[in-house]
Formats: C-alpha cells, sequence, structure tokens
C-alpha cells in the first residue's frame, strides 16, 4: 500500500468514526411509516362514518315518505307502464273508514268514507263524512289558511264551509308533490286531518289499474262499495263512457247492433249493452247514433279473472 492509499484509508475510517449509528434513523424511518399507515387508516374510517351518516339521514329523510318496511317485490315485479302511478298512501284512518272511489289524471284522488256509507254514490255532493287524500298540481291560493307543520314539513291549514254541506278540513303541505288531505263529518277535524296527513307516506305498489280504456286512454275514475260491485268511468268534452257490474236504471229502448250483441239506445244520445257481464253505457247528448256505437266499439275492456278492485271497500 503507498501513502496516498494509506492516507484515503484514514479518512475514511474518521468520518465513518463520525457518522451517526442508522439504527435511529432507520426506527425513524419505520415510525413515520407506520404513523402514515394509521393516518390512511384514520382517514378511511372517517369516510366510512360520514358515509354511514349521510346514508342514515338519507333514510331518515325518506322515511318521511316511505312505508313501512314490506316486501316490495310486487312493485318490482309490476311491468313498467301497467296502471297509473297512485304514488302514497295513508297508515292511519278513522275507525271504520273504508275506501270507495279512486281518480287519476292531472290530479289524483282517493276517498275513504264510513263503512255504513259505501253503499252511497261518492260523486255526488253530500254532507256524509268522508276523508280525501289528492296529489295536486300546485299549491291552492293559501290567503287565510294557517301554517303548520307535517312531518317537519311546512303546511297549511284551514277549517271552512266546502261546496257540500257540512263544515270540512283541509291541509296541505309540500312533499315531492303537493299533496292535501280533506275531513269532513268529524268532531275535531283538524286533528284528525292532521294525524291522516302524518300517516302518509310514498308507496311504489298503489298503483290504478283501469277496467277498460278508449283510444288508449284508461278510464280516469273508479269507484263501489265492494270488490264486486264497482263502476268505472272515462270522460271527454264529447262523451261520457261508463262500465260497471250494476244494470243502469234503464237498460230498454231501440235495438241497436253495438260490440257484436244488440244494445238498445235508451234516450237521446244514449246507448247501452251489455258485454263480458258487464254494463256500458256511452252517453253524448248532441252525438248520432253512429258516433255512439263507434265509440261504443272502440272501448277496450280489461278481461281479468280478478280485476284491480281488491282495495274497494276495505280499510288502510
Amino acid at each position: 500500500m503507498n501513502d496516498t492509499e494509506q492516507l484515503i484509508k484514514d479518512a475514511l475510517g474518521k468520518l465513518a468514526e463520525r457518522t451517526p449509528h442508522p439504527g435511529p434513523t432507520l426506527n425513524a424511518l419505520r415510525r413515520k411509516r407506520k404513523q402514515q399507515r394509521s393516518n390512511i387508516f384514520l382517514i378511511a374510517t372517517a369516510g366510512v362514518a360520514a358515509v354511514a351518516v349521510l346514508i342514515f339521514a338519507g333514510i331518515i329523510a325518506s322515511d318521511r315518505y316511505t312505508p313501512p318496511a314490506t316486501d316490495n317485490a310486487a312493485a318490482a315485479l309490476m311491468p313498467a307502464g301497467q296502471g297509473v302511478e297512485i304514488r302514497y298512501t295513508p297508515h292511519w284512518m278513522p275507525a271504520g273508514y273504508v275506501e270507495t272511489f279512486r281518480s287519476v289524471g292531472d290530479e289524483t284522488t282517493r276517498v275513504w268514507v264510513a263503512a255504513a256509507d259505501r253503499e252511497k254514490d261518492p260523486t255526488q255532493q253530500t254532507g256524509d263524512a268522508r276523508v280525501s287524500l289528492r296529489n295536486l298540481k300546485a299549491l291552492p291560493d293559501l290567503s287565510g289558511w294557517l301554517e303548520t307543520t307535517v312531518r317537519g314539513l311546512k303546511g297549511w291549514v284551514r277549517t271552512g264551509q266546502g261546496q257540500s254541506p257540512g263544515a270540512t278540513t283541509e291541509v296541505v303541505w309540500q312533499a315531492q308533490d303537493v299533496l292535501s288531505v280533506s275531513v269532513r263529518g268529524q268532531a275535531d277535524g283538524q286533528a284528525t286531518a292532521m294525524r291522516i296527513a302524518d300517516s302518509v307516506r310514498s308507496d311504489a305498489r298503489a298503483r290504478y289499474l283501469a277496467p277498460f280504456s278508449l283510444d288508449g286512454r284508461p278510464a280516469s275514475d273508479i269507484w263501489g262499495s265492494a270488490l264486486n260491485r264497482w263502476t268505472s268511468q272515462w270522460r271527454s268534452e264529447q262523451f261520457v263512457v261508463t262500465l260497471s257490474t250494476t244494470a243502469p236504471a234503464k237498460t230498454g229502448g231501440t235495438p241497436v247492433a253495438v260490440r257484436g250483441k244488440q244494445g238498445a239506445l235508451v234516450g237521446h244520445g244514449q246507448l247501452v249493452v251489455q258485454d263480458s257481464g258487464l254494463w256500458l253505457t256511452v252517453a253524448g247528448e248532441s252525438e248520432s247514433t253512429e258516433a255512439l256505437v263507434s265509440t261504443a266499439n272502440r272501448v277496450s275492456v280489461q278481461h281479468m279473472d280478478h280485476p284491480d278492485t281488491d282495495w274497494i271497500g276495505k280499510g288502510v
């Protein structure tokens, strides 16, 4: 070894003496990696917790309009477009009240009456006790209404004289849709209306299946007292078409061929024929016999062994 090599060796030895032991540095690096893993775990845990809070909040919010947990298989299996969505169902009614009327269109209406009154025609304006649930196109004029809340949402309530005899209490509130509950014939109408409103939930299974359609448009109304005693109606500016399990007041008149059967003209602008065990009536005061027959022939009756009338005469 020459002098130069010895000098280099001595310098390296002194440098090694001044160099700190690697242990503390390695331990520090290990602690840093562990801390990073801990931070990542804490961040992930916090993220999961945040998601859980959002999900829980969503459940609480959606519970305002979601029915109690049930088997939704019926809604899942129902083909898209089959029937008209009713969307909302109350889960409380005064004792003994049964549903007798449903109407769909720009607005949806459902009516419950005392069981003793279910044979009465709900389309007639009377002072009998009744409860209505409606989906409205928009909020009504709220002048003079009192502010209230329905399951935490802003609402309005009023009690006054309606179109029919007897005071009526109505509650309206803005959910996903504008909803209205009206109560007539109750001793404490406001308390009853508020309790019904608080029980309303969205219901994906609730659909209206019309017993018949005309030119592809389903009948808009159906009412009755039992699943085998009902009347359904379709209306336009020219015609009123009715299909019923019950014969109309008058069935005899001038014979006329219609729907491959013999029907009758029972008055000016009114045709009646029995088809598939049901009574079909077409009324149009200023319409000709040919127009009445043509309209009747275009009616499509839903041939179902069990039509969607199981709800008639039942409570909630």
